[in-house]
């Protein structure tokens, strides 16, 4: 007896996320294992928020608008200069299909929320990557497997309730 043919898999584009540096890429490729999407990510490698700013803007110009579903900009809040860096931002804002994530005010905030409360207004980065090496005792920001170790379905959850513009990247582009 001859086998059933499948039809065909539908093409599902995926978002492309434009982010600042590893702690966001290995932030999103955590997400990309426990919800099993194609997201693309280009990770800046830190520096300025117009450098940032500008590789979105040539990303986004130079891909098919097909391609992608939509483009996410993530970076810290400590890195932007609103003298700077606002009216880019707010060009690329204007544009169909782009979101730009801002971490306040810093990603390792936002690593935090997934096992305390915390105030978005409380805390500098500093004082945010101390907190967080006591849930993650060898926090490294360049370390690829380490949130996946830490971080599961239930932390996320947790951080959703303490950050919830988390729950936004979650269910929107994932």
């Amino acid at each position: 007896m001859a086998r059933e043919k499948r039809p065909p898999r539908k093409s599902i584009r995926p978002y492309y996320f434009i982010v600042e540096g590893s702690t966001e890429e290995n932030y999103l490729l955590l997400l990309k294992i426990l919800y099993k999407n194609g997201a693309k990510i280009k990770n800046c490698g830190g520096g300025s928020v117009k450098n940032i700013l500008l590789e979105a803007e040539k990303i986004i110009n130079k891909n098919n608008p097909d391609d992608y579903l939509g483009y996410v900009i993530w970076f810290d809040q400590d890195r932007y200069y609103a003298s700077s860096d606002s009216n880019l931002k707010n060009s690329l804002e204007k544009k169909k299909d782009v979101t730009i994530y801002i971490s306040k005010p810093c990603m390792e905030n936002w690593l935090l929320a997934h096992f305390q409360p915390i105030n978005l207004n409380e805390y500098e980065c500093s004082a945010c990557e101390k907190k967080l090496l006591k849930y993650i005792p060898n926090y490294d920001k360049n370390d690829p497997d380490l949130l996946k170790k830490v971080i599961t379905e239930k932390e996320i959850q947790v951080a959703i309730a303490n950050y919830p513009e988390l729950e936004k990247i979650r269910t929107e582009y994932f």
